[in-house]
Formats: structure tokens, sequence, C-alpha cells
């Protein structure tokens, strides 16, 4: 829990230094992803639930967008290599469609139960 702290707390100061003024956000230079040690292929889920609760501890709940770029950037800390993703909805019953962001680890998405690759056409993938 206290490696999900640190890379919490790191995620948030890479998100106060990626917003911008206007509300925007400059992702040019991501956390690089450093190997600790070998990660097996359940390591990612107690991470992201360990993220998950450091970050409501340390600064609550964020928007949807900043709470995908907080894993995003807190995965990449803890050594995963985690992808940002954002998508519009493909069949919106409402105009205009809405947004969504997600996390992928190896191509599979981590943050969310929503099926994102069936109902949303990726616009951006980042880093």
């Amino acid at each position: 829990m206290i490696r999900a702290l640190r890379a919490s707390r790191a995620a948030i100061r890479f998100l106060e230094r990626s917003r911008s003024v206007n509300g925007s956000y400059s992702l040019t230079e991501w956390p690089e992803v450093k190997r600790i040690r070998l990660l097996g292929p359940g390591d990612v889920g107690n991470a992201v639930a360990a993220l998950r609760l450091a970050q409501r501890c340390t600064v609550g709940f964020l928007d949807p967008i900043e709470d995908a770029l907080h894993l995003t950037a807190g995965l990449r800390f803890m050594g995963f290599d985690a992808t940002f993703h954002v998508g519009r909805e493909a069949f919106a019953s409402n105009p205009p469609p809405g947004l969504h962001a997600w996390v992928e680890c190896d191509r599979r998405v981590v943050s969310t139960s929503l099926p994102v690759r069936e109902e949303y056409v990726e616009v951006a993938a980042l880093p």
C-alpha cells in the first residue's frame, strides 16, 4: 500500500503539472515505466485497487478524465506499461455523443467494466 500511496502522490503531481489554465491538458511528458520486478498478470488488478484507495484517501474522487489520467500515471510509476484512452460513443441515444476515458495495460482494459471497445470509438491513446 505504501508503494501505491507514493505512486498516487507522484500521479497527482503529474496531473498538476499537466493542467492548463483553460481546462486542457499538456500530456507530452508521461512518467517513464521503470520495471521494478517481474510483474504477474494478476498484479495489475491489485495495483489498480490500491491506487484507487490511495486516490480516495489523498484527493478524494476525481472527474472521469482525471481519474483515468491519475490511474495511468500511477500504474506507470509502479512499473506497469499503462496507456490512457479516450473514446466517443459509437451510437449515442442523444446527440452529441459522450466521451469516456479508460486505462489499458497490455491491451487489456483495467479501469472500467464498461464495454468500451464495443460501445466507443477510440479518438486518442497516450502515451
